[in-house]
């Protein structure tokens, strides 16, 4: 298969993010302050040299990917194995809506967490994986730009750093910034943690 580099981008904020509601498998509008963030983060990603972008079929994650693909003019591969968690019952709740003993209980279970008639974070990391290493077979020797969704980033990472997703481990990367793995001959391993981006090319002084 050889060596397939990916960089996973958290999709930018909604309304629901921003009023802190849960949005599991269900969707809502890229707020403002999300379509700006997008924006302006298309110029220094075109610098990494991406070949293709493949994306969570959730509204959110596909909405980012088009604002990015305004300058990156990339193909777009849909893969309904990167959505986020689905949340059961808890869908469209406010976080502070959830009963705090039944949030504790579902945290205690690290990678069992699962929200009543949803489904667990494991589960959540075996589709993501398979859905990076089809991703590597089909882009060998590439690089390639996955806008996903923070459940699913968590996931495939802390299951690479060996973590058990407890609510005491202290946080391991900036869910807002890009976290960088290579898949080689089938193989994922994290090459970065907040992976830092070029600069945008300044444009010329007027003379």
């Amino acid at each position: 298969m050889g060596r397939t580099v990916f960089y996973l981008l958290r999709h930018a904020a909604t309304y629901w993010n921003l009023e802190k509601r849960i949005q599991g498998q269900w969707d809502s509008e890229l707020a403002p302050v999300g379509k700006e963030a997008a924006a302006a983060l298309a110029a220094p990603l075109a610098a990494l040299g991406f070949s293709r972008v493949v994306a969570s079929d959730l509204g959110r994650a596909k909405a980012t990917a088009g604002i990015l693909n305004q300058r990156l003019r990339l193909p777009v591969t849909l893969d309904k194995r990167l959505r986020e968690q689905h949340f059961g019952q808890w869908t469209g709740k406010l976080w502070r809506d959830v009963p705090a003993d039944a949030l504790r209980a579902a945290e205690a279970a690290g990678w069992g967490f699962t929200p009543p008639e949803g489904e667990s974070r494991e589960e959540v990391r075996l589709r993501a994986v398979h859905a990076l290493t089809d991703a590597a077979r089909a882009n060998s020797g590439r690089t390639v730009l996955v806008v996903s969704h923070q459940g699913v980033i968590k996931a495939v990472l802390y299951h690479l750093l060996g973590r058990a997703y407890l609510p005491e481990e202290p946080r391991a990367f900036d869910p807002g910034k890009l976290q960088r793995l290579v898949c080689q001959d089938g193989v994922l391993s994290v090459d970065a943690l907040d992976a830092a981006l070029p600069e945008a090319p300044q444009a010329p002084a007027a003379p």
